[in-house]
């Protein structure tokens, strides 16, 4: 075996000069790619000499970094610390976007939006935006460094995507790095196509996912080539459509691959265990970089003849260079106004251009929900040092219709119909209609938040809202009675938004209600409020608070009086796989008021055992703590108590009634929200069973 392999080195010595080195090709194959990163270690362990670069899709995102100069222990760190969920999401950053935006936000099941009065169709599954924007930050400052020709990187590249308009495939050899590497792995209908001119590129892996003959009509290196692709997929028994519709794409796609199918000098196809395409999960980098890892390994030590560097020093990393903004660029730009654009930015001349500088202004821009897509490139400026940012806006369709449904046994059905406009007077203003109902009644709601103050901290709100219901009023001596409610709020408001976490408004508002058979009442009054936000997910909270508190006074009429409202929620990880949460909620009324001012349950904040709309009271103090434990799956199970302590008079605490409860409950995430079955035991009213699906904060009359 030794004379074997002896023979294979002399041999590779007489044919190659071993400073030769070779041309690596990485293919594609989705999360699978991950393992890439552990061949890129063991290359570099092992000293083999890399000359040059070839990828397609996942392949052109790892061997993008490493044709820039980053090291494989760099592009390694990248990999395992990046959330990949959160990478693909479409969902705004939640600390980079303004609490009224998304105090604002309604939890539909629908979303569309409009052009005209014609919905528009996502353009993909998935969100780039994150990917893009990670790409353009560490690439972006190597470019400008050593230009836009890949022969120029520190390790020469191309990247291989397909036109769908000639319908060829197509070889990047320049350009702006971080679009080539998007455009490679733009899986069709997975991830948006990439517009390049007169040509609309998908991944690479459609016309060529593992391009030999690229890098052998390229360079003059030997080819090693990197398999991590799939496979050829099973054909079930009985396919469904969409097994169809895969098996058909997937046909297609190797009849196209095998036009340019070219043998490689070496070829490497790692055993993932079955790891799945789409499984972009920190586990899945974990075990697929060390898999990678270990049996390229294997194979470099079985494969001396494989040209090494004559000493193992280590691939040097190319520092991204730090640069200061000269200037600023907005191009794409036409539903929206440059000066709404300027609002939302943070960034001028003078500021470091660094990694986390520009993703997070790419981010704040994409928050503001005008863009459905942010990017940006780097320009070398004419001052030494300095660096023009060109910035690409992909606009939104400012109109959309949201639909939402929502259930609770106690008040029947909720159903919601949503319009936004999100550029409203194309000042970036947002202009919200709601109107709905259920079982027995009817609200809506019109709302317009100005955010064209000019520096995105004031905001301006105003809203009216009216709503009727036929409902059921639990009493505390437990009588139960019906009675028609009507009532209709208008508000005007001036606030100071503290970015993503706190917004304190003051304004006035004007309440008219109708109760039962009485007279309509009403009372204007003036309040203020301060709202803090830290959830991590507005429904079902992992961590984070919520706080929020409102003081009014109503100085006219003959019902003079004041309110302070407050109610506070907090939740943590506890225990494995579990929340705890606590709430205290809660008002203090003082003056002559009507019955119906008095506190009640609602929908959201509630007593196991309680019902919904009962319990009123004029000042109260309550609270709830509540353990969940998520299962396998959607499934979780929790245990709530509950108790309050209610009394008349503000300075009377002591002469309080008290009521408790505790509970279990059980349920599944829906995409409608948690859908729950739940028992209840009070001192009030024994045992309640009550079912509910949807969110409790988009519930009508219990909101």
């Amino acid at each position: 075996m030794y004379i074997q392999q002896l023979i294979l080195v002399l041999l590779s010595v007489i044919r190659f000069d071993p400073s030769d080195g070779i041309s690596l090709v990485l293919s594609g194959g989705g999360a699978r790619g991950f393992a890439h990163v552990g061949v890129l270690l063991a290359l570099e362990e092992e000293g083999v000499l890399v000359r040059a670069v070839t990828g397609a899709s996942m392949g052109s995102l790892i061997g993008g970094l490493y044709s820039s100069g980053y090291s494989p222990s760099f592009i390694d760190s990248l990999v395992r610390n990046t959330d990949w969920t959160w990478l693909f999401s479409s969902a705004p950053d939640s600390r980079l976007t303004m609490l009224p935006l998304r105090l604002s936000r309604s939890h539909d099941i629908l979303t569309l939006h409009l052009k005209g009065f014609s919905p528009v169709l996502p353009r993909s599954a998935f969100s780039t935006q994150r990917v893009a924007s990670l790409l353009s930050s560490i690439t972006g400052p190597v470019q400008v460094n050593h230009g836009m020709n890949f022969d120029s990187l520190p390790i020469p590249l191309r990247l291989v995507a397909f036109d769908l308009v000639s319908r060829s495939r197509i070889v990047h050899s320049s350009g702006n790095l971080s679009i080539c590497q998007l455009s490679s792995m733009a899986v069709p209908a997975v991830f948006p196509a990439v517009r390049m001119g007169e040509m609309l590129l998908v991944d690479g892996g459609v016309g060529d996912n593992i391009p030999v003959d690229v890098a052998k009509d390229t360079w003059k290196y030997r080819v090693l080539a990197v398999d991590i692709s799939s496979g050829s997929p099973e054909i079930p028994e009985n396919p469904t459509m969409i097994q169809v519709g895969s098996l058909t794409y997937s046909a297609l796609s190797q009849r196209v691959n095998d036009l340019y199918r070219a043998e490689p000098d070496f070829y490497f196809r790692p055993d993932l265990h079955g790891a799945k395409s789409y499984s972009f999960t920190s586990e899945a980098a974990d075990s697929l970089i060390d898999l990678g890892y270990n049996q390229m390994l294997a194979y470099l030590r079985e494969h001396p003849e494989i040209p090494r560097r004559p000493e193992h020093s280590g691939f040097r990393v190319d520092p991204r260079p730090h640069y200061m903004i000269a200037n600023v660029q907005f191009t794409g730009l036409e539903k929206v106004s440059d000066s709404v654009v300027r609002d939302w930015f943070i960034l001028s001349r003078g500021d470091e251009a660094s990694t986390d500088k520009l993703r997070e202004a790419a981010e704040k821009l994409y928050a503001s929900g005008l863009f459905d897509r942010v990017d940006y490139r780097l320009e070398p400026a004419a001052d030494s040092g300095f660096v023009d940012v060109i910035y690409t806006f992909t606009e939104r369709e400012p109109s959309s219709v949201g639909i939402g449904i929502t259930y609770c046994d106690e008040f029947g059905l909720d159903a919601r119909f949503t319009y936004r406009h999100l550029d409203f007077l194309k000042a970036g203003n947002h202009f919200i209609f709601n109107i709905g109902g259920g079982d027995r009644y009817s609200f809506s709601e019109i709302r317009l938040l100005d955010l064209s103050s000019g520096n995105q901290s004031w905001i301006t709100s105003y809203s009216i809202t009216a709503l009727q219901m036929k409902a059921k009023f639990f009493e505390r001596d437990k009588t139960v009675y019906e009675r028609v409610l009507t009532m209709a709020e208008a508000s005007a408001a001036r606030g100071f938004s503290a970015g993503w976490s706190g917004l304190t408004e003051f304004g006035i508002s004007g309440v008219l209600h109708r109760y039962g058979s009485s007279d309509s009442e009403g009372f204007p009054s003036v309040f203020i409020s301060h709202t803090n936000e830290t959830m991590s997910d507005p429904v079902n909270p992992r961590s984070g608070i919520r706080l929020k508190t409102r003081l009014y006074w109503a100085p006219i009429g003959t019902h003079k009086h004041a309110c302070l409202d407050y109610d506070f929620e907090s939740a943590f990880p506890f225990l494995r796989k579990g929340t705890m949460q606590f709430t205290f909620w809660g008002q203090l009324l003082s003056g002559t008021t009507w019955n119906w001012q008095d506190s009640r349950l609602t929908a959201s904040r509630s007593i196991p055992g309680m019902p919904w709309n009962s319990l009123p009271a004029r000042q109260r103090l309550a609270g709830s703590a509540s353990f969940k434990r998520d299962l396998n799956g959607p499934f979780f199970l929790s245990i709530e108590t509950g108790a309050s302590w209610d009394w008349e008079s503000p300075l009377e605490i002591e002469d309080g009634e008290s009521t408790w409860g505790a509970g279990l409950s059980a349920g599944m995430r829906t995409p409608m929200g948690p859908a729950v079955i739940r028992w209840g035991w009070s001192t009030e009213w024994n045992e309640r069973w009550t079912v509910s699906i949807g969110s409790p904060l988009t519930y009508g009359p219990g909101r």
